[in-house]
């Protein structure tokens, strides 16, 4: 049986690196807002995960109302279903820790081996290393640089660059210097996030005309290609909403934006089968970016960053392929919590 689990603080975790990692409460309050949230990813027959507290039966009401097949279950209660495959957001150590705890068999679970795999692949490096085997025939590849000096001097030549924590995720972890001597907050933010992770992966800011993302399944040594999304990003890189629409009509999209892009995404389908797929199995997407060059032409970059678990794109390709639905994706926050509308 497919148990699917919402924990949107994994990115959060890896950074932490232990078992014991304390998400902080707005981490906290959005995976139990959102916890329903991978029933549109989950496939008809499957359970979905919840927290203890969560009502049983007022979640499965609106999984009745969507009309979507998959049944609630409290976490506790997981070791119920007996042999299982679990798919969370994404695999770290906190969680595997977690459902250990409430009795979830270590066979349904990712050895420690595995988990170590997936970290190292979910360092923001793995960029350069899949634009490195695409033989550096993009001149968008982010450099990593491990001291203050270096990062310095790499913004003060390249206003308007982007500074990415290596475990981060979401736009979290991810600075945009706009005025490199004019911004007081900077330095402190550098000192910090070496401190923290060791060095920094620093881009070029570029002329920016669409986000969007290849979605995928790592599945036995083989890398699938599942959806696209099309993706609105706001001034740090966060997620601000998607497209929903069948998956062929966002493909026909892009191509009239870029019409050599395919040949791209199949190099890339096969860098990750020679670099992530022999240690992980499990969805990913690769975030790519399509903007204005120096002469004005439109330009790829076929890798800003890659995701080593569910994404919100994901979603919202499973939204209009598989359901029907079409409309624009946003996830709301008020007073009252974290909201989901389409529309």
């Amino acid at each position: 049986m497919d148990v699917y689990l919402f924990n949107p603080e994994h990115d959060l975790a890896l950074a932490h690196g232990a078992h014991n990692y304390t998400a902080p409460p707005f981490a906290r309050k959005f995976r139990h807002d959102l916890r329903l949230l991978p029933a549109w990813v989950a496939p008809a027959g499957s359970y979905i995960a919840i927290p203890d507290d969560c009502s049983v039966e007022g979640d499965l009401q609106w999984l009745h109302d969507h009309h979507l097949d998959i049944t609630p279950v409290p976490i506790s209660q997981i070791p119920d279903i007996g042999d299982c495959s679990i798919h969370p957001w994404g695999w770290d150590a906190t969680l595997r820790h977690q459902l250990l705890q409430v009795g979830v068999s270590p066979d349904c679970l990712p050895s420690d081996e595995q988990l170590d795999w997936i970290r190292r692949l979910s360092h923001r490096r793995i960029s350069i290393a899949i634009h490195q085997a695409l033989g550096n025939a993009f001149s968008t590849c982010p450099v990593e640089l491990s001291t203050v000096d270096e990062v310095t001097s790499f913004m003060l030549h390249h206003p308007g660059c982007y500074l990415k924590m290596p475990w981060s995720g979401s736009g979290k972890g991810i600075y945009r210097v706009i005025d490199p001597q004019g911004d007081n907050h900077v330095p402190r933010w550098i000192d910090g996030a070496l401190k923290r992770q060791g060095s920094l992966l620093c881009e070029v800011g570029l002329d920016k005309v669409q986000d969007f993302a290849i979605e995928c399944n790592c599945r036995d040594g083989h890398t699938m290609l599942i959806g696209y999304s099309l993706f609105d990003s706001d001034f740090h890189s966060q997620f601000g909403s998607g497209r929903v629409a069948p998956m062929d009509e966002l493909h026909v999209m892009l191509l009239r934006l870029y019409p050599g892009l395919d040949p791209v995404i199949a190099q890339v389908l096969m860098t990750i089968d020679d670099l992530i797929a022999p240690h992980y199995n499990g969805y990913l997407g690769v975030d790519m970016m399509l903007y204005r060059d120096s002469d004005g032409n439109m330009a790829l970059n076929p890798c800003v960053e890659v995701n080593l678990r569910m994404t919100m794109g994901m979603v919202t390709a499973a939204m209009g392929s598989r359901h029907g639905l079409r409309g624009r994706f946003t996830i709301t926050a008020s007073e009252s919590g974290y909201d989901v509308k389409l529309k």
